[in-house]
């Protein structure tokens, strides 16, 4: 298969697809099982994984944002995560704008827009935290109006490109959003003409570096580690303050000023070999099944991103999903009941559809309830 796309991150002419890929079913951002398809690719001169754009994967992913229904499992309220500072599980966007308080890097009065807002999961944080900022979005559609124009100084939303948008803000931020576009490098540029004096951009995404399961997202074009997300924001003509692999489990959060200059990406190295990690992929799919042909009840924890695609590489061998998450329990996901840990059943076994150093934690914090847990092998 001959390359037909430059890398998005250096310009390099020419990606190398990484072949195995086309033996994974994938999933869609807002988890929803997914068939196989797309190119998945490393850039040979800088390393960067990504997807081709092709008009395949473009009508794929319309096909994707026509029906787009983020958090659905919990009618539209965001998932949580574990808040490294304090312990607890919080909602991510709580947890990111509360980070960016801490950092001194907005002031009270200032102007943000939201890029890929949704329904306003991140502007409803930033209401809470900066009750006097003047609050902005932008979407594709303008399908989620009502909700926005709800949120408390909300001003306005924005719909279609970047370019358009018609004046300039304290802080820009992308909330997983940045990987979705056909051309983020181009985006990027565009944002940094509606950047004020001073003003700066944030960036939240996975670390597909820790977290192989961004790999299969049918409409995530890139799949950046914290070198390559630095590399593509500097050469938009950004200078990175900060990159933080903490604030959110195998998460990145990245602050930019507008102005030229080289912040201190060289220090992250450059995650390669990618043909490993899908070849992971596939053998988390292949254990999965063997649980499953061994029990006969067979669950799955979580009811996110790696748990949906187990789920449809599974093809009807769950029978429950188990998640912390309240607004989550005592519901069907994909026909099956979600149950809370302390309600799943004596002998059952529950596979941890986590990156194996998080399900390592899970089944060390569960572990006295007795639930027999499988999960996957070490990555490589």
């Amino acid at each position: 298969m001959a390359a037909q796309f430059d890398c998005q991150v250096c310009g390099h002419a020419g990606l190398r697809p990484i072949a195995s890929f086309s033996n994974l079913k994938r999933v869609t951002s807002d988890c929803k099982p997914f068939a196989q398809g797309g190119v998945l690719s490393e850039c040979p001169a800088c390393g960067a994984t990504q997807k081709w754009p092709t008009p395949d994967w473009l009508a794929e992913i319309a096909s994707i944002y026509a029906d787009y229904t983020p958090y659905y499992q919990a009618e539209g309220v965001e998932q949580i995560v574990m808040d490294s500072a304090t312990g607890t599980l919080q909602r991510r966007s709580d947890v990111i704008v509360s980070r960016l308080k801490a950092s001194k890097a907005l002031a009270p009065s200032a102007r943000v827009l939201d890029v890929g807002c949704g329904s306003g999961a991140t502007l409803k944080a930033f209401a809470k935290e900066y009750p006097s900022a003047q609050l902005f979005g932008n979407e594709l559609d303008s399908r989620d109006h009502s909700h926005l124009y709800a949120i408390p100084g909300f001003r306005k939303l924005y719909t279609g490109a970047a370019s358009e948008i018609d004046q300039q803000f304290d802080l820009i931020t992308s909330i997983h959003s940045l990987e979705h576009f056909a051309s983020p490098f181009a985006v990027l540029r565009q944002l940094r003409e509606k950047v004020a004096p001073g003003g700066r951009l944030f960036i939240q995404l996975y670390n597909s570096a820790e977290n192989p399961f961004d790999l299969l997202i049918a409409d995530h074009l890139m799949h950046f580690t914290p070198r390559t997300l630095a590399q593509i924001v500097e050469r938009a003509g950004f200078c990175v303050e900060s990159l933080e692999t903490g604030w959110v489990p195998k998460e990145m959060s990245l602050l930019a000023r507008a102005s030229a200059g080289r912040g201190g990406y060289e220090t992250y190295p450059e995650l390669r070999g990618r043909e490993k990690t899908v070849k992971w992929l596939i053998s988390v799919a292949d254990d999965a099944a063997g649980f499953a042909a061994q029990t006969d009840a067979f669950g799955i924890f979580g009811t996110s991103i790696a748990a949906t695609w187990l789920a449809g590489s599974l093809e009807g061998r769950v029978n429950f999903f188990v998640d912390e998450d309240p607004l989550r329990q005592s519901r069907l996901y994909m026909g099956k009941p979600v149950l809370s840990p302390q309600r799943v059943p004596a002998g059952n076994t529950v596979f941890l559809a986590l990156v194996p150093n998080i399900a390592a934690n899970v089944r060390r914090r569960l572990e006295p309830l007795g639930i027999r847990f499988a999960a996957p092998k070490p990555i490589g």
